[in-house]
């Protein structure tokens, strides 16, 4: 007899081994140390804290991201956050840079995929938490290993700036389709949306470039579902035969969120036109259509090439019987109709985010970048292979959509076969998972870098995270010994993979070491042969 999982047990193994898998994560941070930009950026906030104490740190931290839109760059809302570091206040306390990140991230990720798969697509809550769980484990544990997961998880400057920005922007987006839901909402929510929009629109620009468009179909959507809606019957007859007037009245809830997408157009405009940009725009690597071309090369590149390693693929291929059960109960209220205009949108929305940085430098082999492109891109990857589940499904065995009453009246057996996912879809889960388990037990020892977490584990293991913090606690002896004004530091004699971004070098004047001396108050910062 073939095994019959229960949804909700599987649901709960998967959310052990995301718990487990992370606790390395969080506890690595706890040995990190800042670098770079957290010292240049961080100079002034730290000082105000050291004169005047904590509120004085954080208006210095708002001054600091007005001065960096006026001097250097529109990313205002970035910029500030990135001037308030947790260091400022205590370098012990750098770990709460990858914690409050990874919070974020993870609170933004589970929060818009519970509003998209329960609340619009209607879907059972423990197969909706199945999927979320192997999607958040493909997006932090199966991160492009390198310095894509130092800089989107531990390097403060870099997670605040782009990881922290794409789970705020995924809550964002939740909250949106949540309020598009309801008949009634408080009017104060409105105006928390239209300030977080605002705020994000400050952010980097690949997720507020990303937002940006959304918002833009936002306000299209509205637009011609209220032209559509407030039209004569036989009018409204002839426009239904355009495919985007159908397709904006299934979406027309989404004008509740006309102002807060207003207020995030409005933010990124104002980030564009800043005065630092244009101290930059001069040192633009290439035209905008060569910049476009560009991203949708690297985007079908990666998406069908470099992201693809043989975590993922098992990863989805586990994920696709948990797609098709879904896309089995979705399929009741909600028809796949456009497959081509939602994976080809999928694919535009993720070249999209890559623009701005291949505009502006001509690459986008920044660790930071590279993290935000494969979470972004995965995510809606994984989204697209959903829809054209449904689409299949739609296809095979059409049927007709169920209204609400219809779902009232569901019979008992109906609601237990949605408890489990099915004897066929179990078999291949069950496969799935064990040759899963064999891959990674055989790939961690000779690499652990084979998944986030491993690697975490690993440097914590061998002690090299240990005597890393322990040769920084040595290095702020010297820096901050008042008495001496010129600062010689001994090289770090381990670089843990899953920490180290940058240290200073042998040239004192090297920016490195000119932000550390800045930042202690010394002369020069010399490191020691």
């Amino acid at each position: 007899m073939k095994k019959n999982i229960k949804l909700k047990t599987l649901r709960i193994i998967l959310f052990l081994i995301n718990a487990i898998a992370i606790i390395p994560i969080l506890y690595v941070a706890c040995f990190n140390v800042p670098s770079a930009d957290d010292f240049s950026m961080a100079n002034e906030v730290h000082d105000a804290f050291i004169s005047s104490g904590f509120f004085a740190a954080i208006f210095k931290a708002v001054y600091m991201g007005i001065w960096y839109y006026l001097n250097w760059t529109g990313v205002y809302f970035s910029n500030t956050l990135t001037a308030l570091a947790p260091h400022v206040f205590g370098e012990r306390l750098y770990f709460f840079g990858t914690w409050i990140v990874l919070i974020m991230f993870t609170v933004g990720l589970c929060y818009f995929l519970r509003q998209l798969l329960v609340g619009v697509l209607r879907l059972e809550k423990h197969l909706s938490g199945c999927i979320t769980s192997v999607i958040y484990f493909i997006l932090i544990q199966c991160m492009p290993a390198g310095s894509a997961r130092v800089e989107s998880l531990f390097w403060y400057s870099g997670a605040i700036n782009y990881l922290f920005m794409f789970g705020l922007g995924l809550l964002w987006l939740g909250f949106i389709l949540k309020l598009s839901l309801v008949q009634n909402y408080k009017k104060y929510k409105i105006t928390v949306l239209s300030v977080i929009g605002f705020l994000l629109g400050g952010a980097n620009y690949m997720t507020a470039l990303s937002l940006g468009i959304i918002s833009v179909c936002v306000l299209v959507i509205s637009a011609i579902s209220t032209v559509s809606g407030g039209a004569a019957p036989d009018k409204q007859i002839a426009y239904r035969k355009y495919t985007v007037v159908r397709i904006s009245e299934g979406l027309s809830g989404l004008k509740v969120s006309v102002i807060p997408s207003v207020c995030l157009l409005l933010g990124l405009f104002l980030s564009m036109i800043a005065p630092g940009n244009s101290k930059r725009a001069a040192e633009s690597a290439y035209n905008p259509v060569k910049a476009v071309l560009m991203a949708i090369y690297y985007t079908f590149d990666s998406m069908l090439g470099k992201w693809l390693n043989w975590q993922v693929v098992i990863l989805i291929a586990f994920l696709v019987p948990l797609l098709w059960k879904a896309a089995g109960r979705i399929k009741r209220f909600y028809h796949f109709d456009h497959p081509l205009l939602f994976v080809s949108f999928s694919f535009l929305l993720t070249a999209a985010s890559i623009t701005p940085p291949i505009y502006a430098t001509g690459s986008i082999e920044a660790g930071r970048i590279q993290a935000l492109f494969y979470m972004q891109g995965m995510l809606l990857m994984i989204l697209s292979i959903g829809y054209v589940c449904g689409w299949i499904r739609c296809v095979i065995n059409p049927a007709k959509k169920m209204d609400e009453d219809a779902s009232e009246k569901r019979k008992p057996a109906d609601l237990l076969k949605d408890a489990f996912l099915g004897k066929y879809a179990s078999g291949v889960i069950i496969a799935v998972g064990a040759a899963f388990i064999v891959f990674s037990v055989l790939a961690i020892k000779p690499e652990p870098s084979v998944f986030t977490g491993t690697l975490a584990a690993a440097d914590i293991l061998n002690g090299s995270a240990t005597v890393y913090k322990n040769e920084f606690n040595e290095r702020l002896k010297i820096l901050k010994d008042e008495n001496a004004k010129t600062a010689e530091l001994s090289s770090y004699s381990v670089r843990p993979q899953i920490l180290f971004f940058s240290d200073i070098t042998k040239d004192e004047n090297d920016w490195l070491n000119k932000a550390v001396a800045e930042y202690y108050h010394k002369d020069r910062v010399i490191l020691k042969d």
